[in-house]
C-alpha cells in the first residue's frame, strides 16, 4: 500500500489500518493453535543502571535461584523454544542450557525493549512470541496457555499483561503479523509500545500478583523491603 504524496505518520497510520484488515481476514485464532506455535523471548537487552549495571538474570533475588534458572524452569515446558535478547554473557547462559537461543539487537546503543522485540523475529520462526522481561518476577501459572486463552477470545494479535492494575508492556504474547508494524516505529524513531499498541488489535491480560512479592525486581531496595 503506498501514498508517497502524504506524511510519513499519515502512511504509517494507514499501512497499519491495511495490515490490521488482513490479519482480521485470518482464519479464526484459537488457543491450541496458538500453544503449539510459540517461541519465548526473554528481554535482557538493558543496562539495569537503577541496580548498578547487574546482569539480573544472574542474580539470586530470593537468595536460593537465580532469576535465568526462576524464568527458563517456568516458560520452557510451555514453548516450542526459549530465546534470551542479551548484549552479554552469552557463554555464561550456554553453560547453564545449551539449548537456550541467545541473540543480540540489531542495532547497538540499548535502544530499548522494541528493538529486542523487533531483533526477535529475525531469529523466531514461530507464528507467536511471548516476551517477558528479565526483571519478572511474579511468574503466574499457565501463564502461556492464559495469554492464548485472552488471545483467542479477542481475536487480537497481541495481548501484554496488566499486573495489579500495572500495565507491562513488555510483558506480552504477540503474533508475527506485528513484527512489520515494530519495524515501521523504530525507523521513525516511535519507540512507545504504548502508542504501537493501541494502533492494533489488542487485548489485555489481567494479572492480580497475591504474593508478598513484587512483580518485577528494578531497585536493590525492593528486595529488602519485599523479600525475606
Amino acid at each position: 500500500m503506498n501514498c508517497p504524496t502524504k506524511p510519513i505518520d499519515d502512511c504509517l497510520f494507514q499501512n497499519q489500518q491495511f495490515q490490521n484488515q488482513q490479519f482480521q481476514d485470518r482464519q479464526r485464532l484459537d488457543s491450541k493453535t496458538i500453544l503449539a506455535n510459540t517461541d519465548a523471548v526473554i528481554l535482557a537487552g538493558g543496562q539495569a543502571t537503577r541496580m548498578g549495571g547487574c546482569n539480573k538474570l544472574l542474580q539470586c533475588f530470593d537468595g536460593q535461584c537465580r532469576q535465568l534458572d526462576r524464568l527458563r524452569i517456568n516458560l520452557k515446558p510451555q514453548v516450542q523454544k526459549l530465546w534470551i535478547n542479551s548484549h552479554r554473557d552469552s557463554e555464561i547462559y550456554q553453560a547453564i542450557d545449551a539449548e537456550i537461543g541467545i541473540f543480540s539487537d540489531l542495532e547497538k546503543g540499548f535502544q530499548g525493549p522494541m528493538m529486542g522485540m523487533h531483533s526477535a523475529w529475525l531469529y523466531s520462526q514461530r507464528d507467536w512470541i511471548l516476551f517477558v522481561p528479565c526483571d519478572l518476577f511474579y511468574i503466574p501459572n499457565q501463564l502461556l496457555e492464559q495469554f492464548a486463552e485472552q488471545i483467542a477470545t479477542d481475536q487480537s494479535q497481541l495481548c501484554y499483561a496488566e499486573i495489579d492494575g500495572q500495565a507491562l508492556y513488555p510483558f506480552c504474547l504477540m503474533h508475527r503479523s506485528v513484527s512489520e508494524h515494530l519495524a515501521q516505529s523504530l525507523a521513525q524513531d516511535q519507540r512507545s509500545l504504548f502508542r504501537l499498541f493501541k494502533s492494533l488489535r489488542f487485548s489485555v491480560l489481567k494479572l492480580t500478583n497475591d504474593s508478598a512479592q513484587p512483580h518485577s525486581i528494578n531497585a536493590w531496595a525492593e528486595l529488602s523491603i519485599r523479600l525475606p
